[in-house]
């Protein structure tokens, strides 16, 4: 194109120009397909005065402000709009692929973009070089082509799983072609290809591999499996071995017993009745006729005869404690080992216990008691145990450790029994000696009646046949006469207190000892205590009051005894400590009785004497009437005519008058809180003493309590609430007494501590009861005032029903008319209205998703506080949720679906409360995340059903639209029978009337055609041998692959057999007579598929 030279200038000019204006170019679509259209954007939208789109480094358009010229390459292609700036071209070519670049020197700019045309994918096809393979032997290849389509990437696929490169996967020719190495069972597909690009995708038919494998994982079960515990199979057992394995062909087997080869060829070997000489080692081989391998698995079965019958015998003498001793264990039938057992326990080797070889002989030396016993020996082969019958065995010893039995003395006359045992197995036999003599023989050896002449040794020998032993004892036997009498006497004068006394005991028989008594308890010497030499005689060398008693003497032998009757010993004395009794004082007009004692033995006589005067004989001596002159000196004389002594003791009586009155009386004022008050008691008589009581308990003087010198007044200082109570004087002389009546003593105090008992709070409409109360003696007199205004008299005032002017203080003035004083308290009444309504509303617009959005409680009466709730459960302000200053408003910041549900609020005050009806809360939302549910691809004639669905709240509006235009509304669109021409874009607009928002998707529908015609043809001359020669498959419809088989199995290219790029033509480079024979050609798309009749081919020579 020629330019004039002021635009060579512009152009030399933009080629300078950067990139500045942060604009961009953005195509109408990226990549393209050959042949559609294209126009480049430029945003955001600038009209430029003057500049060039350029193609690489060719410039397409050229523009200024009075016109644009076109690249002659590029008229009747382009176009440009001056106002936009943009660039629309048609017709693309693959050679339009590039950089694209729009540059401006009015205003100054430059953007560039990079368009990819690309040529669409069609007949993916896959060949493999075989499909037939051994595991492990043969390597997979698998070629992936297309018949068009440009900037391919291929993607492999083993069923529904993406193969990728690996040890034994490797991926060529820029991943079109496939190797898999040392193919494995696991490798047999279905293989497919896929095949990408910008703006198509296409995937092959699939082809599978027929891995042949194994034999592989060879088992060997035995039926039966050996008894639990057992090691083989009983003689005559049937026994039966499966072989498995995993092959492909299946696989044969072959059976060897001890290395030879068994007539067996299936994978079952059963054995019959089995003896023992088909123990061995039995082999079962597996082999596949395919792969060329085999595999082998052995197992011995070993045949034993059962243990028939096990006795245990005694081997030589019997057991004999600390000797050796044996036992024999006989078994019938081959033994593998023998146990023994003692009492149910293994018996193992010790120092003392021995097994022969084999174990069938047991020896213990040296035997011992522990060894005593139930012994079993217990046989085991490999198919049986059997156990013996019990050997009981008992050790022989002894005899030991003799014993005799009898008494150490006896007494003449009677008869004695001796009784001799031994320890010893078997028991042991027995001999009596007397003194060296033989008596009788047996255990047990009675004499007759003794005397004096049987004292002496008796002698027992222990004899045991079977040990061949004896072992002796002997025991003394001592003989005694019977004790018959014993008596106490007194020797010399009667006892006298403080001089010696004696008593003798008088004795027949064989006397051992002789003990005394005093009262029954046992007599010994000490200092005043003498007995003589053999205890015969007693002697008290100064008797005393303490030796008075019943005396005996106890004389006795080991095996008789005798106590002499009581001597009552009674010691004179006296007479001692003389005393009078009678009392110490007597009142007027009475008698007294003067008794007078004496210690004495025997009893003294008594003389009575006043003032000096005798009165009258006799330990007792009484009065007449008392008067004062009866008051002095009583005195008792006592004598005692055996020891010859008098002894003299004196009483004074004094003689009172009776108390005979006792009144308490107040002195002064009545008694008032902290103020002195006195009381004094008034009596007649005698008066020894007078004590003050209250409320019963004894009054004693303290700080505040004061008593005169004769307790005749009482004083209280400063009377006390403690000092309230029942006041008594007790008047007292020795012998009488008088205790006045209660004064009931009150003290006056108050008013104190006055209290109001009312509601702090109380509603309009009703009445409230104020109580007054005060501490006070006499009770106090009440008044009531309101707000300072005097209302009632008396401690309760009841008001009208409330109104709000009822809110106020309200005063009690208590009053005590004897103290003089009074007392004030004041207690505040609050007044509220019912709560009578509560309402939730909304406020202002509807709930959005991710705004703002309130409620509002409205109420009506005294609140006092508004709690939020949702679904039943309390709301706290957290980030997202917010509270007025009153709880009256709740704020969501930002709502979301988690704060759906049922709101309420509930306002109260103290004395009422209301919660509102629930208030549903559903927050609006969407469109979301549109779906369309259709088929990707269909076939012409038939119609297409699309469903719309998104996430939404209220549910969404839905408009279909095909290609740019709109064709239906509502979520579901059906489509009219299909042509080539309803291939394109499926978009659904998704739109919310709440939240005013879209959404869109779109969805790519391919439709094909049906294939109506497959037929194979030749290509040019007919086939001679050794030349080249083609088929071609002629085909109708839309068509993905072609298939060619040869005789019904699949052709496969070779280093002779070729195939177009689209499978559509069959080529021989050098015919053979092996090629000859039936050709078909199978032609398909994933709806439909068709194969050829068959087209004879025959090869002609030359």
């Amino acid at each position: 194109m020629e330019y004039p030279l002021v635009w060579v200038l512009i152009l030399v000019l933009l080629n300078y120009t950067t990139d500045v204006s942060g604009q961009v170019v953005v195509p109408s679509m990226n990549p393209l397909a050959v042949g559609s259209n294209v126009t480049l954007n430029l945003v955001p939208q600038s009209p430029i005065n003057i500049g060039t789109w350029s193609y690489e480094t060719t410039i397409i358009v050229l523009f200024y402000p009075i016109g644009s010229s076109v690249s002659t390459s590029y008229q009747g292609r382009v176009s440009f709009n001056r106002s936009s700036s943009e660039l629309s071209i048609s017709s693309l070519q693959l050679n339009d692929s590039g950089r694209y670049t729009v540059q401006g020197m009015e205003p100054v700019l430059k953007a560039v973009v990079t368009l990819s045309v690309q040529e669409p994918i069609s007949n993916v096809t896959l060949r493999a070089n075989a499909t037939d393979l051994v595991e492990l032997n043969d390597t997979a290849m698998f070629t992936c082509s297309v018949s068009s389509g440009t900037s391919l990437s291929y993607r492999w696929l083993n069923g529904s799983s993406e193969v990728t490169a690996s040890d034994r996967v490797r991926l060529g020719g820029g991943n079109s072609t496939l190797t898999i190495v040392s193919v494995t069972r696991y490798d047999e597909g279905p293989f497919r290809c896929e095949v990408i690009n910008g703006i198509s995708n296409g995937t092959s038919q699939p082809i599978g591999l027929n891995v042949r494998y194994g034999p592989s994982n060879l088992t060997m079960m035995v039926v039966p499996e050996m008894t639990r515990g057992h090691t083989a199979y009983k003689t005559g057992s049937d026994i039966t071995l499966f072989c498995s394995a995993q092959s492909k062909p299946a696989e044969s087997y072959k059976w060897r017993f001890n290395g030879m080869f068994l007539n067996e060829q299936s994978p079952q070997l059963s054995l019959q009745n089995t003896r023992e000489n088909q123990t061995g080692s039995y082999a079962c081989l597996a082999y596949n006729n395919v792969t060329l391998r085999y595999a082998t698995m052995s197992t011995m079965i070993k045949v034993v005869e059962p243990i028939s019958a096990v006795s245990l015998n005694r081997d030589g003498k019997p057991p004999i404690l600390d000797q050796s001793f044996t036992l024999r264990c006989e078994v019938t039938g081959p033994v593998d080992y023998i146990h023994w057992l003692m009492n149910g326990q293994l018996i193992s080797l010790n120092n003392r216990t021995f097994f022969s070889t084999g174990n069938k002989t047991m020896v213990i030396n040296p035997i011992q008691f522990s060894d005593n016993g139930e012994y079993l020996c217990e046989a085991f082969n490999a198919v049986s145990n059997l156990t013996s019958m019990t050997y009981k065995l008992v050790v022989n010893f002894g005899p030991e450790r003799p014993a005799v039995t009898s008494p150490d003395i006896t007494m003449t006359g009677h008869s004695v029994t001796f009784n001799c045992s031994a320890s010893s197995q078997p028991p042991s036999q027995f001999s009596w000696f007397f003194n060296g003599s033989q008596m009788v023989a047996g255990s047990v050896y009675e004499t007759g009646p003794l005397t004096l002449a049987n004292h002496g040794e008796y002698t027992c020998v222990a004899f045991n046949n079977i040990t061949g032993r004896n072992s002796t004892v002997s025991k003394m036997l001592i003989v005694v006469e019977p004790v018959t009498m014993a008596m106490v006497k007194a020797m010399g004068s009667q006892p006298i207190l403080n001089q010696t006394f004696s008593l003798t005991c008088e004795t027949t028989g064989t006397i051992y000892s002789i003990h005394w008594m005093r009262n029954g308890w046992p007599l010994y010497a000490d200092n005043r205590t003498d007995f003589s030499m053999n205890n015969n005689t007693l002697t008290i060398n100064s008797v005393q009051h303490s030796d008075n008693g019943d005396y005996k003497c106890f004389a006795s032998n080991p095996l008789s005894n005798m106590t002499s009757r009581n001597y009552r010993l009674i010691v004179n004395y006296g007479p001692e400590r003389p005393a009078v009794t009678s009392p110490d004082i007597a009142m007027t007009g009475h008698s007294v009785t003067f008794n007078c004692s004496a210690s004495s033995q025997p009893p003294s006589q008594f003389s009575w004497f006043f003032n000096g005067s005798q009165m009258v004989a006799g330990s007792v001596y009484e009065t007449g009437p008392l008067t004062l002159a009866n008051h002095g000196e009583y005195t008792c004389v006592a004598f005692n005519n055996i020891t010859g002594r008098n002894s003299t003791v004196s009483k004074m009586l004094i003689v009172v008058e009776p108390v005979t009155m006792a009144m308490v009386k107040a002195m002064g004022s009545q008694p008032i809180l902290n103020q002195t008050f006195s009381l004094t008691c008034e009596t007649t008589g005698t008066i020894y003493s007078i004590h003050w009581m209250r409320n019963g308990w004894p009054l004693y003087a303290d700080n505040r309590t004061d008593f005169i010198m004769n307790n005749n007044t009482l004083t209280i200082n400063s009377v006390q609430h403690s000092d309230n109570g029942d006041y008594k004087c007790f008047a007292y002389n020795p012998l009488s007494n008088m205790t006045s009546r209660n004064y009931r003593l009150i003290v006056n105090y108050g008013p104190e501590r006055p209290a109001v008992t009312s509601p702090d709070i109380a509603m309009t409409g009703h009445s409230v009861t104020f109580n007054c109360s005060a501490s006070s003696q006499p009770p106090s007199q009440f008044s009531w005032f309101f707000n300072g205004s005097q209302m009632v008299a008396g401690s309760v005032y009841e008001t009208g029903p409330l109104t709000l002017a009822n809110h106020g203080e309200y005063t009690c003035v208590a009053f005590n008319n004897i103290t003089g004083r009074n007392s004030t308290v004041s207690k505040m009444l609050i007044v509220v209205e019912p709560v009578t309504m509560a309402m939730v509303k909304a406020m202002g617009s509807q709930p959005i998703l991710n705004e703002r959005f309130s409620l509002t409680c409205g109420t009506a009466g005294t609140v006092y506080s508004i709690q939020w709730m949702r679904n039943g459960w309390p709301l706290y302000a957290d980030n997202r949720t917010d509270f007025s200053m009153n709880n009256n408003t709740l704020t969501f910041n930002s709502v979301q679906h988690s704060d759906n549900g049922d709101y309420q609020c509930s306002a109260s005050n103290p004395l009422s409360n209301m919660t509102s009806t629930e208030y549903r809360l559903i927050v609006n939302y969407g469109p979301k995340r549109p779906v369309i549910m259709s088929p990707d691809i269909a076939m012409t004639g038939y119609s297409v059903t699309f469903n719309c669905s998104a996430s939404s709240q209220p549910l969404s509006q839905f408009s279909w639209f095909f290609n740019g235009s709109q064709v239906e509304t509502g979520s579901v669109y059906k489509t009219g029978p299909l042509t080539i021409a309803s291939q394109g874009e499926y978009t659904c607009v998704a739109f919310n009337n709440v939240t005013v928002r879209n959404s869109t998707v779109s969805k790519m529908l391919t439709i094909i055609a049906p294939v109506t015609m497959t037929m194979v043809k030749v290509i040019g001359a007919q086939p001679i041998l050794n030349e080249r020669f083609s088929l071609t498959c002629g085909t109708a419809g839309t068509v993905y692959s072609i298939q060619w088989m040869r005789n019904g199995w699949p052709l496969y290219a070779s280093n002779r057999t070729d195939f177009s790029m689209n499978n559509n033509t069959l080529t021989f480079n050098s015919v053979q007579h092996s090629d000859k024979g039936d050709y078909q050609c199978s032609a398909s798309n994933p709806f439909s598929n068709m194969t050829s009749p068959y087209y004879k081919l025959i090869v002609n020579c030359e």
